[in-house]
């Protein structure tokens, strides 16, 4: 028999991880010294050991492992298993592919335009979120402020705030009036009124770009998210919405900042939560 020392020279196993995998029952060494506590290993637990070596270089938790060396689990089970590391590692190639893409068009617009994009593009998965809001037709973007000065008066006497945001339906070219619906985010939901509707948004996959400045430059914002999405392959599924970070005064608009997002859904390789 080897000593742990040997045994870990002859695996190329740390004498840590040998010690761990006895503690977790994973790999039992032949003999323990009942006086010192010192463990010795046959050479024949070398085929377990190096199938524990391969199935965690397939993915598989240390756990799983385990379950699987029991040689007790139906083969159905197995297969299972098997299948779930197999699209895992499918998913993980899927990203990594496209942090390449994302690497490559960052270089490429460094090299043609000799500095690095005004815009990021990420991917969130938004979760629901109550809001109050009210809809009407808009003859200009800039009347949207006065939907959310009337929500604020109502929600001030309901003794609560939030976020300001803005959902845009329609917008000018397509119709004759801009279809805007004017949020304002809440903890938790409030009564509505005949003009406040209260109501919970549905979670979704969105494609956000950060502006800050004026809504003067905001269009740049606008055209790189849309590029960005067509690029990758992906499909606007609803109106784009924007949340306000905060809104500078007209004496210091440009510290104003807007998240844009477009509800998507994503290419049918995308598993991605992030692109640049």
């Amino acid at each position: 028999m080897l000593t742990i020392g040997a045994f870990s020279q002859m695996s190329h196993v740390s004498i840590k991880a040998l010690r761990f995998y006895d503690e977790i029952g994973l790999l039992k060494p032949t003999h323990v010294d009942g006086d010192n506590g010192y463990r010795y290993y046959a050479a024949s637990l070398l085929p377990r050991l190096n199938r524990i070596l391969f199935l965690k270089d397939l993915g598989f938790s240390l756990d799983e492992i385990g379950k699987l060396l029991k040689g007790d689990l139906p083969l159905s089970s197995v297969r299972r298993m098997l299948r779930q590391q197999l699209k895992a590692r499918e998913r993980k190639i899927c990203d990594e592919q496209r942090r390449l893409a994302r690497v490559k068009t960052w270089l490429t617009q460094l090299e043609h335009a000799g500095r690095l994009p005004d815009y990021e593009i990420t991917i969130k998965q938004v979760a629901p979120r109550w809001v109050a809001s009210m809809r009407n037709p808009l003859d200009s973007y800039a009347d949207a402020g006065h939907l959310l000065a009337e929500l604020d008066g109502y929600l001030r006497r309901q003794g609560t705030s939030g976020q300001h945001g803005a959902i845009w339906h329609a917008c000018t070219g397509r119709e004759q009036k801009i279809d805007c619906e004017a949020l304002v985010f809440l903890r938790e939901p409030v009564p509505g009124s005949q003009r406040v509707r209260v109501y919970e948004l549905p979670a979704s996959s969105m494609a956000a770009v950060i502006h800050q400045g004026s809504d003067e430059t905001c269009a740049r914002a606008y055209q790189a998210a849309r590029s960005w999405i067509e690029s990758q392959g992906h499909a606007v599924v609803g109106p784009n919405r924007e949340l306000y970070w905060h809104e500078g005064r007209e004496a210091d608009a440009d510290s104003s900042v807007t998240e844009i997002q477009f509800p998507i859904i994503a290419s049918p390789t995308d598993a991605s939560e992030s692109a640049n």
